[in-house]
């Protein structure tokens, strides 16, 4: 049986890369790193289904229904991204 992957180490990974990159930003840019703006949750699920990794996610939560009432779909019980999203995200 193969071990779980250590999602708190992955997660800390990336988000030791994402800071290096607004760091490198930044400085390129030649602005402080704290007038930096970005939608980057360092709490988020850990997701590399693109490459083939391991996903965090668990869609569990509850269902998402678009205003229109013409889409649905599972969330994330841990995040709450939508499996629609990540889907489109991860798409072939």
């Amino acid at each position: 049986m193969e071990a779980a992957p250590d999602f708190e180490t992955l997660r800390a990974r990336r988000n030791a890369a994402v800071q290096e990159m607004h760091q490198r930003m930044a400085d390129e840019w030649g602005v402080p790193l704290q007038s930096l703006r970005s939608n980057f949750n360092p709490g988020a699920c850990y997701c590399a289904c693109a490459t083939g990794g391991p996903c965090e996610h668990k869609w569990d939560g509850e269902g998402w229904e678009s205003e229109d009432g013409c889409a649905w779909s599972a969330t994330c019980s841990r995040c709450s991204s939508t499996a629609m999203s990540h889907d489109m995200r991860n798409a072939p």
